[in-house]
């Protein structure tokens, strides 16, 4: 009888009364979903992943090595789209929560606080310019070595598709849906698997993530809004890939 009544006492300890609703399962469930899209994202999606995994076909063999570094670019910037905004709008459907039908994307919300995002990174540059110096920089950055001025902005055009992916998974879908149920603990818990997007930069950076993602959302949640960040994002991706450039003289 003891361990009869001592399991009935676990039982009700760890097992729910009821079956969990549909906007629970979407609460239990947006971890998981962010796991996985990390681990897809790392596993098919990043650059060396096309490399592994597209080089024995006919067409890889025929491309120049900056003609490989641009479609490796371009196919981390689609998994981007797919993976970080595709599959979350995909997740609303499925798991609504109310209110969230914005996600930060409102440009009304976010056109007051722009100079406090460009007195942001305007503080950055000078950093960004001490930074490029460093020979693990300008040799990572840009990851794709342009010939022309032509070539170098189309591949910006595209590299920053990746950057509204990331702010609207992270500081969009992940920190407004998180705030629901955690408040402001909310930024701290986003700042772990984005830090980890960042796990094969230059370590610089991807402990500077860590700041970044705490800063930027802090930002998204006084806004309501993911564009002043981006904003930011951008101009930061776009400085360090300009200012390596200059540090190898290609202009």
């Amino acid at each position: 009888m003891r361990k009869a009544a001592l399991y009935d006492r676990y039982r009700q300890l760890l097992l729910p009364d009821r079956a969990p609703d549909r906007k629970s399962l979407g609460r239990i469930g947006l971890p998981v979903m962010i796991a996985v899209v990390l681990l897809l994202l790392d596993r098919y999606g990043i650059q060396p992943a096309f490399y592994r995994h597209f080089s024995d076909l006919p067409i890889y063999q025929s491309l120049a090595t900056d003609q490989l570094a641009f479609a490796a670019q371009l196919h981390f910037s689609i998994s981007c789209i797919v993976l970080f905004v595709l599959v979350p709008l995909l997740y609303h459907l499925l798991f609504p929560e109310e209110g969230m039908d914005r996600y930060g994307l409102s440009l009304r919300s976010a056109a007051s606080h722009f100079p406090v995002y460009a007195t942001l990174l305007a503080f950055m540059l000078p950093v960004l310019w001490v930074v490029s110096a460093d020979p693990g920089f300008h040799r990572f950055y840009p990851m794709y070595k342009p010939a022309t001025a032509s070539d170098w902005l189309l591949y910006e055009s595209i590299y920053m598709l990746q950057f509204f992916a990331v702010e609207f998974f992270f500081r969009g879908f992940c920190l407004f849906r998180l705030e629901r149920f955690t408040g402001m603990y909310a930024i701290a818990i986003m700042v772990v698997p984005y830090a980890l997007i960042h796990i094969h930069k230059p370590l610089p950076e991807a402990f500077g993530s860590i700041v970044g993602g705490l800063i930027l959302g802090y930002l998204a949640i006084r806004t309501r809004s993911i564009w002043p960040g981006l904003f930011v994002h951008c101009g930061i991706a776009f400085c360090m890939d300009w200012f390596s450039l200059i540090r190898v003289g290609w202009f």
